[in-house]
C-alpha cells in the first residue's frame, strides 16, 4: 500500500477526530465537547464548580476534579442527559433535588467520600455506582425513585448489613457488596429480589449464612463468597436451583457434604485455598453440567474426589495439595477433560491418563516424577502443552514422546536431565516452545526442532556448544546458557533490528530506503461502496482475498509478493547478548589494547620480580621500609601473573575466542587468574596505605627516634593485610559473586544482594585507601614545606610525592567511580571503555609501583651492587674449590698462586670486606684469559722456587682493631708480583682505611618512600654499618675512606737498625659518598 493512501486515511481520521471534540469556553479551558453538543468531557480539568449544561448534552464527564458542591438545579437544563460521571470529586453531600433528571440512565459517584447516598429522583436510572465511599447504610427512601435500577455497585464501603432500601429495586439484576463489613446473612437480610442473578459478597466478614437466606433470590446464578470466614459449605446454597457459578475460595471450609446435586445447572465450582481435609464420596458426583472444578491450595487434601456423572468436566485443578496418585478411572469419569493441573503435589509417576483422548494441557510441575518413558503418555494424541518442570527426570529416551505427536509446548526446566537421546524430539515435529533450562545435559539434539519458535536452554553448564542458525529456520527467541552461543545469531538479530520501524538509521540509509519504494495508488472497483468502510468490518477479507480474480486481487497479490520479498525473513532475539566482556572474536578486541596489556604484563612481571629478588637476596639488613616494599612487589607480581593468563589465552585463541571461551571460563586457570587478580589488587592497595602511614608517622615524629614502627609490628600489620586479601579473593570461589561470569575472570557479578555487597565493599575499601594516601601525602608535604630545612632536595621530594599521588589517582579513581555508579544502575561509560579500564588502566599501577618505590631509588642500586658482588664471590669461590682438587694446585699450594687469605690472616685480625663494586675485577676477554693462563704456566715452569714468606708479627698494633685492612680488598694487586716474576714486597703492616664522617646537609627524607626508608641516612630505620670501625665521628655524617702510609714491620731488638724506608702510599678505595659526583644524584 502506498504512502499516499496512508496519508489520505490519516487525514480522514484527523478530520473525524476534530469533528468529535472541540474546545468549550463556557465549561473551562481544559474541557472539550463535540460540535454537535452531545458530549462534554472535563476529566481532570481542575474544575472548582459544576459547569453549566445545555439541553443537547447527552454525556457529561466531570470526574477527577475539585467540585465540592452541586447546585440545586444542576441537571434541570440538561433534558437529554443520559450519562453523568461525578467520580473522584469532593462531594461530601448532595443537596436534595440536585440529582433529578427524567432521562438520566447511568450515574457514577465513585470516590466522592460520601457518607450518605443522596435522594435520587431518576426514574430511568438503571446503572448506579457508588464504590469507594464512606457509606455505612442507605436511607430507606434513597432508592425509592429509582425503580428501574438493574445494576448497583456499593463495593469498598462500610456497610454492616444489606441495605433495606433495596426493597424498592425489584428489577435489580446485579448487586456488588464486596469489601464491606457484613458478618452474616439471615433469612431477612436480602429483600425480595426476584430478578437478581449476580450477587458478589467477597471480602467481607461473613461467618454464617442461614439456610433460608437466599429464598428471596430464586433466580441467583452467580454467587461469589471468596475471602470470608465460612467454615462449611452453606446449606442455603442447595436451595438455588438456577445456580451456575459458585466460588468459596479462601475461606475456612474443612469439609464438603453432599447436596450440590440440587444445583443441577452448576457449571463452575471453586474451592481454592481452603483447609479441606475430606470430601464426602458423593459430594461432587452427578453434576452433569459441571465444566470447571478448582480445588487448588487445599494442603490437607490427599486424594482426588469421585467425579461420577461429571461427563462435561473440562478443567480440573488440584494443584498445591498432597496427592500421591490419581484414580485409574479418572478419564472414564471425565472423558471430556481437556486441562488437568496437578502441580506442586507428591506424584512420583505420571498419572494413568490413557483414556483422556481430549486432554490438551497437562501440568505436572513441582512433583517427584522420575521418568516419562515406558508409555507414561500413552493415549494423549491431542496433548499440545506438557509442563513437567522441577521434577527428578534424568534421561529422555527416544520413545518418550512417541504418543504425543501434537505436542507444541514442552517445559522440562529445572530437572536433573543428564542425557537426551538424539531421536527424542523427532516424533514431536510440531513443537514450537521448548524449555530445557537448568539441567545438566551436554548435547541438545536438533532433530525434530525445525518448527521451533522459542527455545530456553539457560543455566546448563555442560552445554558448551550449540547448533548454528541453519538448524532452526523459524526460531524467534533463544535463551541460552552462554553468551557465546548467540554469536552466530548476531547477523539475524542485527538484520531484524535494522528492519524494524522503531530503529533510527542514518540519513544515507533513509535515502536508500526511499529510493527502493515508490507510491502506488490502487483504485477500488466501481461496485465497491466506499461509504461502507466506516461501518463494515469484513470488507477487507471480502474484497482482498488471496484467490480473488480481477485487477484488484492481482494488484494486491503482486504488492504482497513484493512486500514478502523485501521484508526480513524472521526476527530473532537471543539472550544473553555477547559484549566486550563476553567477546565473540578476540578476548582483546583491538591490537592497541592487546599490545598495551602485553607491555604492562611484562613490565609488571619483570619489574616486581626483580625487586623481590634483589631485596630478598641482598646482604643488606631487612628493615621496615624494605619489608613493606617487598610485600608490595609480591602483590604487584600477582597482578602481572593475572595479566599473563589473559595475554596467553588471547594469543592462543586469536580470531576464534568463542570456540574456546566456555572452556576457558569454566577452567581452573580462570579461577586462579581471578584469584590472583583480586589478591593483587587488594593487597597492593593495603600495602600502599601501610607504606604511606609509616612514612607519615616517621616524618611527623622525626625528632623522636624511639617512635618508629618495628619490624615485628610491621609483620603483624602485613599479616592482617594478607588475611584480608586472601579472604576477599576466596569469597568468589565460595559462591559470593563468581570468577566464571566474564571472560576476564573478575567477580563482576551483582545479581544477588551478597554479590552486590561484595563488589561495593571492595570498591569502598579501595576508595578509602586512596583517601588515606592523599591525606598523608598532603600532611607530609605541608610538614616539609613548613620546616626550616627546606631546600632543593625537599622540593624534589615534594615533586616525587605529587607524582606518586597522581599515579595512584590516575589508576584507581576512574575504576572506583565508574564501578560504583554501574553497580547501582548508573552506567556512565560504555562496556568497551570499561574493559579498557579493567584490563589496562587498573593493572597499570602494578607496573609503575616497582619503579616508583624501588628501582629508581639509590638504595635499590646499592642493593643491586651487593647482589652482583655476592654472585661474583660465589663464582670465584666455586672456582677456588675446583682448583683445590686439581694436581697443579696440590704441588703449588701457596698464597701467592691461590689468592688465599692465609698470608693476610696470619698477620692479625682484619676488618670486614668492603661492599664497594669498584673492587670487583673487570671482565677479561676469553682470548686474553687463555693467553694469560698459558703465559702463567710457562712462567711457573721456568721460575725458581719462591722464597719463604716473611713471618707475620705476633701482635698487631693496638689500633688495628679500629681500622680495616686494605689488603683484604686488593688480592689481585698483592698476587701480581708472583704472576709476573717480580720480587716480593718487603714486609709491611696492613694498610688501613680510617673511617671519618663528614657533615651532610641532605635531608633525612632523601626520597618520598624507599629512598628515605631504605638508605643508610634514614633517621627512622637506617643504621650505620662500619666494618669494625671504632671512630667517633659525629652522628649523621657519611663514612669516608682516606689514604694512610704503610708502615714497615718492626725489626728485632738485637739487629742493627737499618735506615727507614720511605713511606709508600697505598691505593685505597674511597667511599661511595666521595665517588658520587653531584651530577649523579637521584633524578627528579
Amino acid at each position: 500500500m502506498s504512502a499516499a493512501l496512508l496519508a489520505a486515511l490519516l487525514a480522514a481520521l484527523l478530520t473525524a477526530a476534530g469533528a468529535l471534540s472541540a474546545p468549550c469556553p463556557a465549561a473551562g479551558p481544559r474541557c472539550s465537547c463535540a460540535e454537535s453538543g452531545a458530549r462534554l468531557a472535563c476529566r481532570s480539568a481542575h474544575l472548582q464548580q459544576f459547569p453549566p449544561l445545555h439541553e443537547r448534552l447527552q454525556i457529561v464527564d466531570v470526574s477527577h476534579n475539585n467540585i465540592s458542591a452541586l447546585p440545586p438545579d444542576a441537571l434541570l437544563s440538561a433534558t437529554a442527559l443520559r450519562d453523568l460521571n461525578l467520580s473522584a470529586n469532593r462531594l461530601r453531600s448532595v443537596p436534595p433535588g440536585a440529582l433529578s433528571s427524567a432521562a438520566l440512565a447511568r450515574l457514577w459517584l465513585d470516590g466522592c467520600a460520601l457518607a450518605r447516598l443522596p435522594s435520587l429522583r431518576l426514574p430511568r436510572l438503571h446503572y448506579l455506582s457508588a464504590e469507594h465511599n464512606s457509606l455505612e447504610t442507605l436511607e430507606a427512601g434513597s432508592l425509592a425513585e429509582v425503580r428501574a435500577l438493574r445494576v448497583l455497585r456499593l463495593a469498598h464501603n462500610f456497610l454492616q448489613a444489606v441495605p433495606s432500601a433495596l426493597s424498592h429495586t425489584t428489577r435489580l439484576q446485579a448487586l456488588n457488596l464486596a469489601h464491606n463489613q457484613l458478618t452474616e446473612l439471615t433469612a431477612t437480610s436480602l429483600p425480595s429480589l426476584p430478578a437478581l442473578h449476580t450477587l458478589i459478597l467477597k471480602r467481607n466478614r461473613i461467618t454464617h449464612i442461614e439456610e433460608r437466606a437466599f429464598l428471596q433470590t430464586p433466580a441467583l446464578r452467580v454467587l461469589r463468597l471468596e475471602d470470608n470466614l465460612l467454615s462449611e459449605l452453606p446449606p442455603a446454597i442447595y436451595l438455588l436451583p438456577m445456580l451456575e457459578d459458585l466460588s468459596l475460595a479462601n475461606n475456612r471450609v474443612e469439609r464438603v457434604s453432599p447436596g450440590l446435586q440440587a444445583c443441577s445447572r452448576l457449571t463452575r465450582l471453586e474451592l481454592r485455598a481452603n483447609p479441606l481435609s475430606q470430601l464426602h464420596p458423593t459430594a461432587l458426583t452427578h453434576l452433569p453440567r459441571l465444566t470447571t472444578l478448582v480445588v487448588s491450595e487445599c494442603r490437607a487434601l490427599g486424594g482426588v474426589p469421585a467425579l461420577n456423572g461429571s461427563l462435561r468436566l473440562r478443567t480440573l485443578r488440584m494443584d498445591r495439595a498432597r496427592l500421591t496418585n490419581t484414580p485409574p478411572d479418572l478419564c472414564a469419569q471425565a472423558p471430556q477433560l481437556r486441562a488437568l493441573d496437578l502441580r506442586s503435589n507428591q506424584l512420583r509417576s505420571v498419572p494413568a491418563l490413557h483414556n483422556c483422548s481430549e486432554l490438551r494441557v497437562l501440568e505436572l510441575s513441582d512433583n517427584q516424577i522420575e521418568s516419562l518413558s515406558d508409555g507414561a503418555l500413552t493415549g494423549l494424541r491431542r496433548l499440545h502443552d506438557l509442563l513437567a518442570a522441577r521434577n527428578r527426570l534424568r534421561r529422555l529416551a527416544a520413545d518418550t514422546f512417541r504418543h504425543t505427536p501434537a505436542l507444541q509446548l514442552l517445559d522440562l526446566e529445572d530437572n536433573q536431565i543428564e542425557h537426551i537421546d538424539m531421536e527424542t524430539f523427532v516424533p514431536i515435529s510440531k513443537l514450537e516452545d521448548l524449555n530445557v533450562g537448568n539441567n545438566r545435559f551436554p548435547v541438545l539434539p536438533a532433530s525434530g526442532l525445525q518448527r521451533l519458535l522459542h527455545l530456553k536452554a539457560h543455566n546448563n553448564p555442560a552445554l558448551r556448544r550449540f547448533h548454528p542458525p541453519e538448524l532452526f529456520p523459524r526460531i524467534q527467541t533463544l535463551v541460552l546458557s552462554y553468551a557465546y552461543h548467540c554469536c552466530e545469531f548476531l547477523p539475524l538479530m542485527e538484520g531484524a533490528e535494522g528492519a524494524g520501524t522503531g530503529v533510527e538509521g542514518d540519513g544515507e540509509g533513509e535515502e536508500g530506503e526511499k529510493e527502493q519504494f515508490s507510491d502506488l495508488v490502487l483504485l477500488p472497483p466501481a461496485h465497491v461502496d466506499l461509504a461502507a468502510w466506516a461501518n463494515a468490518t469484513d470488507i477487507w477479507p471480502h474484497y482482498l482475498n488471496a484467490t480473488g480474480a480481477g485487477a484488484w486481487g492481482g494488484a494486491w497479490g503482486g504488492a504482497g509478493a513484493e512486500l514478502r520479498a523485501s521484508a526480513v525473513a524472521r526476527r530473532v532475539r537471543c539472550l544473553p547478548l555477547p559484549g566486550p566482556f563476553l567477546p565473540c572474536v578476540d578476548l582483546f578486541d583491538w591490537w592497541t589494547l592487546r599490545c598495551g596489556v602485553w607491555a604492562v604484563f611484562l613490565l609488571a612481571l619483570l619489574g616486581n620480580g626483580t625487586v623481590v629478588f634483589v631485596l630478598l637476596f641482598s646482604r643488606s639488613r631487612i628493615d621496615v621500609p624494605r619489608f613493606l616494599v617487598t610485600n608490595l612487589a609480591a602483590a604487584d607480581f600477582c597482578m602481572g601473573a593475572y595479566l599473563g593468563f589473559l595475554a596467553v589465552v588471547d594469543a592462543g585463541t586469536l580470531g576464534e575466542f568463542r570456540a574456546h571461551a566456555v572452556a576457558w571460563q569454566m577452567s581452573g586457570g580462570c579461577r586462579l587468574a581471578g584469584f590472583l587478580g583480586v589478591l593483587s589488587s587488594e593487597l597492593s592497595v593495603y600495602t600502599l596505605a601501610v607504606i604511606t602511614l609509616e612514612r607519615n608517622y616517621a616524618i611527623t615524629h622525626a625528632m623522636h627516634l624511639n617512635k618508629r614502627l618495628s619490624l615485628r609490628h610491621a609483620a603483624a600489620v602485613m599479616a592482617a593485610g594478607w588475611a584480608f586479601s586472601l579472604a576477599a579473593a576466596t569469597l568468589p570461589l565460595l559462591g559470593v559473586s563468581d570468577y566464571r561470569k566474564f571472560a576476564v575472570c573478575l567477580p563482576f557479578e551483582t545479581g544477588s544482594p551478597a554479590s552486590l555487597g561484595y563488589v561495593a565493599s571492595l570498591l569502598a575499601v579501595n576508595g578509602l585507601a586512596f583517601l588515606v594516601l592523599l591525606g598523608c601525602y598532603l600532611k607530609m608535604y605541608c610538614a616539609i614545606r613548613g620546616s626550616q630545612a627546606w631546600n632543593s632536595n625537599d622540593s624534589r621530594i615534594a615533586k616525587r610525592m605529587a607524582l606518586l599521588v597522581f599515579t595512584d589517582f590516575l589508576c584507581w579513581s576512574p575504576i572506583a567511580f565508574f564501578a560504583l555508579t554501574a553497580a547501582f544502575g548508573a552506567r556512565l561509560v560504555s562496556l568497551e571503555q570499561a574493559k579498557v579500564f579493567t584490563v589496562f588502566v587498573l593493572p597499570l599501577n602494578s607496573c609503575c609501583n616497582p619503579f616508583l618505590y624501588a628501582i629508581l631509588t639509590k638504595q635499590f642500586k646499592k642493593d643491586c651492587a651487593l647482589v652482583c658482588k655476592a654472585i661474583e664471590e660465589s663464582r670465584v669461590t666455586r672456582g677456588i674449590g675446583r682448583c683445590r682438587h686439581s694436581s697443579n694446585f696440590s704441588n703449588r699450594q701457596t698464597p701467592a698462586n691461590t689468592n688465599s687469605l692465609a698470608e693476610r690472616s696470619s698477620r692479625g685480625p682484619h676488618g670486614t670486606a668492603c661492599a664497594c663494586r669498584r673492587l670487583l675485577p673487570a671482565p677479561v676477554p676469553a682470548r686474553r684469559e687463555r693467553l694469560l693462563r698459558w703465559l702463567r704456566a710457562c712462567g711457573r715452569r721456568a721460575a725458581a722456587p719462591a722464597p719463604p714468606a716473611p713471618p707475620a708479627p705476633r701482635t698487631a698494633p693496638k689500633r688495628q682493631g679500629s681500622v680495616s685492612s686494605s689488603v683484604e680488598f686488593s688480592s689481585s694487586r698483592s698476587d701480581s708480583w708472583r704472576t709476573y716474576g717480580r720480587a716480593p714486597p718487603p714486609p709491611r703492616r696492613a694498610a688501613s682505611w680510617l673511617v671519618a664522617r663528614k657533615t651532610s646537609q641532605d635531608s633525612n627524607l632523601s626520597s618520598s618512600r624507599n629512598d628515605s626508608s631504605g638508605s643508610n641516612a634514614t633517621a627512622s630505620t637506617g643504621t650505620w654499618r662500619t666494618s669494625r670501625s671504632g671512630g667517633s665521628a659525629a652522628a649523621g655524617a657519611r663514612p669516608r675512606l682516606t689514604r694512610q702510609p704503610a708502615v714497615v714491620a718492626d725489626e728485632p731488638p738485637a739487629s742493627p737498625a737499618p735506615p727507614l724506608a720511605a713511606p709508600r702510599l697505598l691505593h685505597t678505595i674511597p667511599s661511595a659518598a666521595e665517588t658520587e659526583a653531584p651530577a649523579e644524584e637521584e633524578p627528579r
